[in-house]
């Protein structure tokens, strides 16, 4: 129906506001302790412990283009649930802040922008209208291609963080 509204977790990137269905997400850790990764691409901000298992953190803000600003040391990262080849996994992603939870129905989302070629934002699937503003909405499922996230599981035992196994 059109009138159900769904909730979502609102975050912001750079200034930019983006929310994510809360059924996709796990967890949000605030001021959390990542790990490096050696070799890593520079999307891939580092590793995070998450019940038992270490988790790639994907840097959104490098993916949007914002790689020349300054970002926390530990930052506020938001688990997500994802699958990939069928297998359910988790992948984070580092943001800078996480606002109030917001209620969105099918007639408060329009298309996302036509963002041009300049950026790989491929993730994102949508506006959400937010009181007298607009969030992007964020498929967790496409933050990184399908290889991009292989290429993140292969490097997280490199980190040598407890729970960092092969996939």
């Amino acid at each position: 129906m059109p009138g159900n509204t769904e909730p979502y977790l609102h975050f912001v990137v750079g200034g930019e506001h983006y929310a994510v269905p809360d059924a996709r997400v796990a967890e949000v850790v605030p001021d959390a302790r990542l790990a490096p990764v050696p070799d890593a691409p520079p999307h891939l901000r580092g590793v995070l412990l998450h019940e038992g298992q270490a988790v790639p953190v994907v840097d959104l803000s490098h993916l949007l283009g914002q790689a020349l600003r300054t970002v926390r040391a530990r930052p506020t990262v938001v688990v997500a649930r994802v699958s990939c080849c069928g297998e359910p996994l988790r992948l984070a992603f580092a943001v800078d802040g996480v606002g109030a939870p917001l209620q969105l129905s099918s007639r408060d989302v329009v298309p996302p922008p036509d963002f041009g070629a300049a950026l790989p934002v491929g993730f994102l699937v949508g506006m959400g209208r937010h009181g007298e503003g607009l969030v992007l909405l964020v498929d967790v499922e496409r933050i990184l291609s399908e290889p991009q996230l292989h290429a993140a599981l292969e490097l997280v035992p490199r980190t040598g963080v407890a729970g960092a196994h092969g996939s």
